[in-house]
């Protein structure tokens, strides 16, 4: 829900609410063509090291980073690495937010693209730019993966797991 009308920002957790009320409907905010779903982005609380070395392996970590850890929090808000997504299915994400639903595959950059105002708002993902966590692992144990939008482009990269920048979506029901 936009509550404030169409008075600026029009970003979630700003002026715009979603909400599952006593558990009617289903956790779907974003359905892909393969049958998947996930939730609204979400800014994942940080795990610290200990926490993470504490549940690593319940959540399938592999290994901790040095400090706050963003990238763990959004996997054990999501109940586990197999409920992240992958860059494939970021990608899929990317395809439906930008006219004309360009085919945007797992490690693509793509540039040129069109993006309508309040098309990512209507999916539960903030408007451009933003980031969002993949559940795959950068190179070492301090980074992971993600995929970035904005207006006019979208690519994968990798980045520090303690960067509280990074948003995370989470596999729905």
């Amino acid at each position: 829900f936009e509550i404030n009308g169409s008075k600026k920002p029009n970003k979630q957790n700003e002026d715009v609410a979603l909400f599952n009320a006593n558990g009617l409907g289903n956790s779907c905010a974003i359905e892909l063509d393969n049958g998947k779903c996930f939730t609204s982005a979400f800014t994942p609380t940080p795990l610290t090291k200990a926490e993470c070395e504490a549940q690593k392996d319940d959540l399938g970590i592999k290994e901790c980073n040095r400090a706050l850890d963003y990238w763990a929090g959004a996997v054990k808000q999501c109940g586990g690495v197999g409920n992240i997504p992958t860059q494939s299915e970021l990608g899929k994400i990317g395809s439906t937010i930008y006219e004309g639903n360009p085919g945007v595959g797992a490690y693509d950059r793509i540039e040129n693209l069109t993006y309508k105002s309040g098309t990512a708002t209507s999916l539960g993902l903030p408007e451009p730019p933003f980031f969002l966590w993949s559940v795959e692992y950068g190179k070492t144990g301090s980074h992971a993966y993600y995929r970035h939008f904005d207006s006019k482009s979208t690519y994968y990269n990798y980045f520090y797991r303690h960067s509280s920048t990074y948003q995370a979506v989470c596999l729905g029901n």
